[in-house]
């Protein structure tokens, strides 16, 4: 293969490709919708700060969904269930060292 057989073509990317490329695009998060996203019980336990996580907003959209849906809170929540633990581990890792689509807002 020679230099005259390679055809290269670059494509610029807009900041908010790059950024969901890359990581740290904001994946939904919606702190005005009852804290959407963010780890804890909505807006209560303000103990554990403002902290937003893929996983939670994973569990909160679980369980939104299924109350859309007609289930009840009991039974969104259970069926929610399964994301829980990643969600709630999800907390140490945006505290402490936070990913690139974790989110900290300010109290």
């Amino acid at each position: 293969m020679s230099k005259s057989d390679v055809n290269i073509a670059f494509v610029t990317l807009t900041d908010e490709l790059l950024a969901l490329v890359a990581g740290g695009a904001d994946p939904g998060y919606a702190p005005n919708d009852n804290a959407r996203g963010r780890v804890g019980p909505g807006t209560r336990w303000k103990w554990l700060g403002n902290y937003y996580t893929p996983e939670a907003l994973a569990h909160d959209n679980a369980v939104r969904g299924a109350r859309a849906n007609g289930s009840n809170g009991f039974v969104a929540h259970l069926g929610a269930l399964p994301l829980l633990p990643g969600a709630a581990t999800s907390y140490l890792r945006a505290r402490f060292a936070p990913g690139p689509n974790d989110k900290h807002l300010p109290d």
